[in-house]
């Protein structure tokens, strides 16, 4: 048996097509992270997740799986990675990272900026998410856990 960890996340915003800059569209995403073994998170540095995605006219509760990188440490910044299909059965794929700044340091880890790939791997859009620190923070901070996992 191993020890793992982890915790849960909601992010929210607008994402915008590169073709269709000014019709913003809301997204919305709801995760959970894991590590299903600390060792190996401490070398690694990989969250998997999974969870659900709301994007307005591209997908209505789709299943989300990828990762979350913790390089925070060493290079000031968490890169997301999420893959999904579309309402219209695409594949897709949501790529951006969370950059920290000692200036604003609570303020830089809840903005994430990203962009939206298609399975060829064109950028189709853009998106700007935030982790709502005023009524989420504590919700996210009890969500933490750690777990026995058998690997």
């Amino acid at each position: 048996m191993r020890f793992g960890m982890s915790f849960r996340e909601s992010l929210r915003g607008s994402f915008w097509w590169l073709d269709a800059p000014v019709d913003e569209r809301a997204m919305a995403l709801s995760f959970e992270a894991q590590a299903r073994d600390v060792r190996e998170f401490l070398r690694d540095k990989t969250w998997c997740v999974a969870g659900t995605i709301q994007a307005e006219r591209l997908a209505s509760g789709c299943t989300i799986e990828g990762t979350v990188g913790y390089r925070l440490i060493e290079e000031r910044r968490l890169p997301y990675r999420f893959r999904f299909s579309g309402d219209d059965g695409r594949r897709y794929e949501l790529i951006g990272q969370k950059e920290w700044s000692g200036f604003a340091p609570l303020e830089s880890l809840a903005l994430l900026p990203a962009s939206l790939f298609d399975d060829r791997g064109e950028e189709l859009a853009r998106a700007t998410l935030r982790f709502d620190l005023r009524s989420d923070w504590w919700r996210h901070v009890r969500s933490w856990s750690l777990f026995l996992s058998r690997g």
